[in-house]
């Protein structure tokens, strides 16, 4: 299945479908794409209620305290167990009762595509393809789209203010959208407006100019209305040292893109205010063409736990590198001066990950106590659990933010820049970055194409933390992989908490083992990888896009948590081990020398030891290339945390070594199996204990070890024959041989 790049094979489709006559239905009866339904404040009187269910107040804020740490954490819908998990609606569409209050909505704006159709089966059509990663969107719309404004341009419409009425009595209002009614009438429109979307749905909507096939490519959330804001209580001396400040200089105003549709970009305070900057960040967040003094602002960013929050951290840099902050070099010069902004991103999986935090914060509290202008920031998994309960416990923190706020950071610390402190984590609809992650490496890139998780395994507070999910379009995951490999990366690896969860969140549903194959196909691309796949959803299908596609590297990330169907049962995994068992025939039969990696948990409530000796034999017959092993931690909110059935940790302790030593056994198997072999390593880094040695994997994601200059060889494919198995890396030499085939 492959992207369609000819003219031709569209003209068939045409020619085949150019013989049907318009269908004389109603699309509002036919199709499950335009479900109405009370959204962007504009009411409609069809409601699917099989689509959408009903939400019985469940977006307000539910406060419980911690089993564990004894805390108050927030819980937000859509993250609390057993609720509705429709992304399109955990943002609260307010209808301002009257005018004087301020209660719009925080979403701002759509921006969309769209290709203009003269029948609607022939829209119905072309959208099966769409639906099936077929053919690609932008791509159709330059070839067969009737609209001559943005033919051209992919199908470009632009944003599309939400802040447009339709009602009789508006005519008083000016209409932020009237520059698209050649383009999108107002009927069209209308019905968009009353469907709720998010990025990558795909919609079907009829006007005087025919049939439209609308995508919606990305969202503008006003962050801020969705963000907690303390002011601090100033003592008297800083309130005189700050009013002195005041008559030094003049306030600084700062303007942002958030006004749409007026060609004048203006940043708005939430109640309609300009913002006046104060403190360290002033200076950073002030537009970069004013008269202020410049200033050499540094920061440190920590960052703990997964690849999603390391990928995070990248996109945070990112932000505060745009906003003229830089990273605090790790050299001799520097080594003395402390950065003026620390971000601590944090992970909830560990065991005591609050008083970590906790921790790592104290000497950096301590400044800030001193009369430091520092700026703290706490973002990640910690912060959206815990909330506001952290300024209680650190009142020197300036920022709690959840992951979902992490390529927006810059728009949260104007209020910082205020003097106040900010807590984000309220649910949000995802947003494209606007601006480049800074990538900690040059040659391999992390790529997110879903966030969140919708699961509710008994032991896990992700889906508390990390809200619902929500996939990326296939059109911004194609165009951020095109870009990193203008840029010379050579591997990609697609990230998702549950990633076989890809496009089921959409309208229509896309399939991951498509996106696999789009993916796979993107010219310069050398390597493609995924993580993490969930037994419950991952498809044989997906085994056959790996198979199938050349970039696609011979590794899967499988965590099984247990090989005991009635604990698999206790966790609420949802999948069997005769499921799982079922996934790694299909690996073997179709890759045999494909590596398999997974997590387990041992010492779960009430696990018995025959329990435990069931996780054992499934080990025994995958044997595994590596496997990330626990002992049961109960975590903060989850119900496996509350339960009496605990475990002694000794018995815990005693399963975790026994499980440890079968894992080092077949690790250690399973790389013997390369000696002699050659391999072909992409070069990545230094080995940073010895110089003169460079660092690679091979498409199994082992780690190898040869003799070779960095500067030459990184991101180079190089051919290597193993001469040294040990169990966790490989070391060789460079061949001209060939790869050993298998």
């Amino acid at each position: 299945m492959k992207r369609i790049t000819t003219i031709s094979t569209i003209t068939v489709f045409l020619l085949a479908v150019a013989a049907i006559p318009r269908a004389a239905y109603s699309f509002q009866q036919t199709s499950k794409l335009c479900t109405h339904h009370h959204h962007h404040h504009h009411p409609s009187s069809a409601i699917n209620t099989q689509l959408y269910s009903t939400i019985e107040d469940t977006n307000k804020a539910v406060v419980v305290t911690s089993p564990i740490t004894g805390s108050e954490t927030n819980i937000k819908y859509p993250t609390a167990r057993g609720s509705s998990v429709d992304s399109r609606l955990f943002i609260d569409y307010k209808t301002p009762q009257n005018d004087d209050e301020d209660t719009t909505s925080p979403l701002l704006a759509l921006r969309l595509n769209h290709i203009l159709f003269a029948s609607t089966e022939l829209a119905k059509q072309t959208l099966d393809k769409l639906t099936k990663s077929e053919w690609n969107f932008e791509e159709m719309a330059k070839i067969v789209s009737n609209c001559e404004s943005t033919r051209d341009e992919g199908g470009s419409v632009g944003w599309l203010n939400l802040g447009e009425h339709f009602d009789n009595d508006s005519t008083g209002f000016k209409n932020p959208n009237e520059h698209l009614d050649l383009i999108l009438p107002p009927s069209a429109r209308q019905s968009i407006l009353s469907t709720p979307t998010k990025p990558g749905d795909i919609l079907q909507v009829e006007s005087n100019r025919g049939v439209h096939l609308v995508q919606v490519v990305d969202v503008m959330v006003d962050v801020r209305k969705l963000s907690y804001v303390k002011e601090r209580r100033s003592t008297k001396k800083k309130r005189e040292r700050e009013m002195k400040e005041k008559m030094k200089k003049e306030a600084m105003i700062i303007t942002n893109d958030m006004e749409i549709g007026g060609g004048i970009d203006t940043r708005k305070e939430s109640h309609g205010q300009g913002t006046k900057l104060q403190g360290v960040l002033g200076g950073a967040l002030v537009e970069a063409d004013s008269d202020a003094q410049s200033l050499d602002l540094t920061y440190k960013i920590e960052t703990m736990g997964c690849q999603m929050n390391s990928a995070d951290s990248e996109r945070i840099e990112g932000q505060l590198m745009s906003l003229g902050i830089r990273p605090l070099q790790d050299d001799k010069q520097e080594k003395k001066k402390k950065p003026d902004v620390i971000v601590l991103n944090t992970c909830s999986i560990r065991d005591h990950a609050e008083q970590k935090v906790y921790s790592y914060l104290g000497p950096h509290a301590k400044r800030k106590r001193s009369g430091e202008d520092i700026t703290i920031i706490v973002a990640g998994c910690v912060a959206q659990q815990e909330g506001q309960s952290l300024l209680r416990r650190i009142p020197e923190i300036d920022l709690v933010m959840g992951p979902q706020y992490a390529n927006r950071i810059s728009d949260l610390l104007e209020d910082v820049a205020n003097g106040n402190q900010v807590v984000a984590t309220e649910a949000s609809h995802i947003m494209e970055d606007s601006t480049k992650p800074r990538r900690q490496s040059s040659v391999a890139a992390w790529v997110n194409i879903i966030y969140g998780c919708n699961e509710r395994c008994t032991y896990c507070i992700v889906p508390t933390t990390r809200g619902v999910e929500q996939s990326r379009p296939v059109e911004s995951i194609v165009g951020e992989i095109e870009e990193l490999i203008k840029q010379g990366f050579k591997e990609v690896t697609l990230l998702g908490q549950n990633i076989d969860a890809y496009g089921r969140d959409m309208l229509p549903k896309r399939k991951f083992s498509d996106l696999l194959r789009i993916v796979g196909d993107v010219p310069g691309l050398e390597r493609l990888r995924f993580v993490t796949s969930h037994p419950r959803y991952m498809s044989l299908g997906v085994v056959d896009a790996v198979a199938d596609t050349k970039a696609a590297c011979e590794y899967f990330h499988i965590p099984f948590q247990s090989g005991s169907n009635a604990i698999l049962k206790a966790m609420g995994r949802g999948h069997t081990r005769e499921k799982f068992l079922s996934i790694v025939d299909r690996i073997r039969q179709r890759l045999p020398d494909a590596a398999i990696t997974a997590d387990v948990i041992v010492g779960f409530p009430d696990e018995s030891e025959q329990d435990f000796l069931d996780t054992l034999d499934i080990m025994e017959k995958v044997k595994f290339d590596t496997v990330n092993t626990a002992a049961y931690s109960p975590r903060p909110n989850t119900p496996a945390a509350t339960w009496e059935n605990q475990l002694p940790e000794d018995v815990k302790q005693d399963r975790l070594h026994r499980i440890n030593e079968l894992n080092a056994q077949h690790a250690t198997e399973r790389r013997a199996r390369m000696m002699d072999r050659v391999v072909e390593v992409l070069v990545e880094e230094r080995n940073v204990k010895k110089p003169t040695q460079v660092m690679g994997r091979t498409t199994h994601g082992y780690i190898v070890y040869f003799d070779g200059d960095i500067d030459e060889l990184r991101g180079q494919l190089v051919n290597v024959k193993i001469d040294q198995c040990q169990r966790y890396y490989l070391a060789g030499k460079i061949t001209s041989e060939e790869v050993t085939k298998m």
